[in-house]
């Protein structure tokens, strides 16, 4: 069985796989992370080699080639998350071709989006953020460092790559300017609890790190994107939690809306591009609605009423 070196090889000179090679280039011109990069061939590359298999061109794509795709990925077990986001990353692809005028054939019309299970995962609880807190007790620099990190976290919501992307000089103001997804920027507050951690953590940082330089370090320089995920999973460890960065930026949704913040306004700060990814954190809120339900309902009023009057 060929593997994915050959496979690329025998379809080089095909014209999808033109196209896909071409929708990369741009990609990475436009300057996204190479993160997203790797994951758009992650995601996109196996449904390109699968068309290249079965039709000669963007033309002769069909809906039936879509759905095949999609059926072949279900069958393997794949999550039906996994699954919509295959099918959404190569719409992306797809879109690119028509409006680059590649094609007028657009074989996802006809295809409909796959349905995600939801999984609801809490958020953190109020004594799960203190045990983190106890975690990160200590006048060391790295125990500094992850304090600050984890309140950063805690009271911006921001995504953990943005965090590592911050540079000193971005922390000395009340208000960070995040860059986010697609490059698009957004203005996040910044409490002082916040900036004064991160200024005790800088103070003590034995790389004394400049203005412009990166602001997390680890033992041996600063952080990667790995190194700091590895920083969160540790603080976790020791606080008796199985801990991921996305945790954090749900306990910040979560409580945000249980403080009242409008979802609007939510959207703005976590840099959805999209309301209805914000949408999905009120599902989190439906046992606080339950027993806010119970305790301030007209019926249960009443009977609170009649049991008064009883005694």
């Amino acid at each position: 069985m060929p593997n994915a070196s050959n496979r690329k090889a025998q379809n080089a000179s095909h014209p999808i796989y033109i196209a896909y090679e071409l929708w990369l280039q741009q990609v990475y011109a436009k300057g996204c992370s190479p993160k997203t990069l790797s994951t758009y061939r992650e995601l996109v590359e196996p449904f390109v080699l699968h068309l290249c298999r079965h039709a000669p061109d963007l033309d002769s794509v069909t809906p039936l080639h879509v759905m095949e795709y999609l059926s072949q990925r279900r069958a393997r077990g794949l999550s039906s998350h996994t699954v919509h986001s295959d099918y959404q990353k190569a719409r992306v692809f797809w879109n690119w071709c028509l409006r680059m005028e590649l094609t007028a054939n657009n074989p996802f019309a006809k295809v409909p989006t796959p349905k995600r299970e939801q999984v609801l995962k809490p958020a953190l609880t109020p004594e799960q953020v203190e045990a983190l807190l106890r975690a990160c007790e200590g006048k060391e620099w790295h125990r500094l460092r992850d304090r600050a990190l984890i309140l950063l976290l805690l009271d911006t919501g921001v995504r953990i790559h943005e965090a590592l992307n911050l540079r000193v000089c971005d922390v000395i103001q009340e208000t960070l300017l995040v860059k986010g997804k697609g490059g698009k920027h957004r203005l996040v507050p910044l409490s002082a609890e916040v900036r004064l951690a991160l200024q005790r953590y800088l103070k003590a940082c034995p790389f004394k790190p400049k203005s412009e330089q990166p602001l997390w370090y680890g033992e041996y320089g600063a952080l990667t994107l790995e190194g700091i995920e590895v920083v969160v999973r540790k603080i976790g460890k020791r606080a008796g939690l199985r801990l991921g960065a996305h945790q954090l930026r749900r306990t910040f949704a979560t409580w945000s809306l249980r403080s009242g913040i409008d979802l609007h306004r939510l959207q703005m700060l976590m840099g959805h591009s999209d309301l209805r990814t914000t949408q999905q954190y009120l599902a989190l809120l439906e046992e606080d609605l339950k027993q806010a339900h119970e305790q301030h309902s007209p019926l249960n009023l009443l009977r609170t009423v009649r049991r008064a009057q009883t005694r």
